[in-house]
């Protein structure tokens, strides 16, 4: 199975809607298979500091699910996306009208962060039935029984499946998102070998990953690293995004 090198974050509508195209564009260009794109939303429970801000940021410029999702619409140039979302968001948009939007974008997946598996049901299966797959969340206090119930729940669609549907996220500590406190990489190291004898599916782990050692050390255990916050930040202080991520994909050689 070839490893996706990095997964990076970023927040939709910052610094406006009119400049996503181009971003996306941008990280295809790198070769970027996948990414993370984030839904504004006012009162993120799993976003640290950055993304907070980030959110706000873009609420302010006008950014809705909706708008978003319309300004989507008809994207090819741009690597398959994975919605970083809350469920309230969805429930008042509902399902048909979600699935008529997401239709046309290269959205392939949804991170639901407060959404248990099992809790909405019927609403999940209509999302993967559609081919929208809610991916697999393990934190740090997810017991090894409930990770099993929980990949078993929301099942690998196959090697013939892109990255972006596969993929099960590997919360790296407790917290919220942000590169204030780099996890133990001991922990961290357990921790992914006992999700992957779980499942053969790819593992992509995220909160607190800027530094390449992190990066480099995550890779060379078979999974992919996500890199957010600190990307957010360097586009909101005028950085571009091929400048920040090219040493990010290039920190093995």
């Amino acid at each position: 199975m070839k490893l996706n090198p990095l997964l990076p974050f970023l927040m939709a509508g910052d610094p406006s809607l009119e400049a996503l195209p181009q971003l996306l564009s941008e990280a295809k260009a790198l070769g970027l298979e996948a990414l993370e794109l984030g839904l504004p939303h006012s009162d993120p429970i799993a976003d640290g500091p950055v993304l907070q801000a980030a959110a706000h940021r873009a609420i302010a410029h006008g950014a809705t699910p909706i708008r978003v999702l319309e300004g989507l619409a008809g994207l090819q140039d741009s690597p398959d996306l994975i919605l970083f979302t809350y469920l309230n968001p969805l429930l008042q948009i509902g399902s048909a009208r979600l699935l008529a939007l997401l239709a046309p974008t290269p959205v392939k997946a949804l991170l639901v962060v407060d959404l248990p598996f099992g809790e909405e049901p019927e609403f999940e299966a209509r999302l993967r039935v559609a081919g929208y797959p809610i991916i697999p969340l393990l934190t740090p206090t997810t017991t090894l029984t409930r990770a099993r119930r929980i990949l078993g729940d929301r099942p690998d669609p196959g090697q013939k499946a892109p990255f972006a549907q596969r993929f099960a996220y590997l919360v790296a500590r407790l917290g919220v998102t942000g590169a204030s406190s780099t996890p133990d990489p001991g922990p961290l190291t357990q921790r992914m070998g006992q999700m992957t004898a779980l499942s053969g599916r790819p593992l992509a782990v995220g909160f607190g990953l800027s530094d390449p050692s992190t990066l480099t050390m995550i890779r060379a255990q078979g999974a992919t690293p996500v890199v957010g916050s600190a990307l957010v930040q360097a586009l909101f202080e005028g950085g571009s995004l091929k400048e920040f991520l090219t040493p990010c994909l290039v920190a093995d050689n």
